[in-house]
């Protein structure tokens, strides 16, 4: 319903910006089976993914007095389960759906690794607040030196 009320606002606009539906990395196999019929439907899907948003877990690798408080866990605790359900996201839509992959890219191979996981777009958040601007461009050229090194010409050859 959520979805069909913001598509018909949507469709009222003069121009239609793409609506993304971001989802959380906490999500059953169930959960994403059901968003995803939903995001793929011919009339009043979305236009696109966004994977994934905070974490309410509290992965045993976290070592910080802080790993109890509430709240959304970003940044490198979150980049495998991210990763997971990018690849999971991409077969569900059969990769029909662009994605925006999010959650632990600090790195050129991390957002390699959402890439390949069916990821046509990377998103920077919890490094871009620790090390500013300035880690675009290092993340940019580590990613073009691993596509290159590996055999892909163009960014959306390596997609899924």
């Amino acid at each position: 319903e959520l979805l069909d009320k913001v598509t018909l606002e949507r469709d009222s606009l003069p121009h239609k910006p793409p609506l993304l539906v971001k989802i959380a990395p906490d999500l059953s196999h169930k959960d994403k089976e059901d968003i995803t019929s939903v995001v793929m439907r011919e009339k009043g899907g979305a236009d696109g993914l966004i994977v994934c948003n905070t974490t309410i877990e509290r992965p045993e690798t976290l070592h910080s007095a802080h790993r109890i408080e509430a709240g959304g866990l970003s940044g490198k605790p979150l980049k495998e389960i991210s990763t997971l359900a990018i690849s999971d996201m991409y077969k569900l839509t059969d990769g029909k759906l662009p994605i925006v992959g999010v959650g632990g890219v600090a790195s050129g191979r991390d957002a390699y690794e959402k890439i390949l996981a069916g990821a046509s777009l990377v998103q920077l958040y919890t490094v871009l607040a620790y090390e500013g601007p300035p880690v675009v461009r290092r993340i940019k050229t580590e990613l073009a030196e691993l596509l290159k090194s590996n055999g892909y010409s163009k960014l959306k050859d390596a997609v899924g």
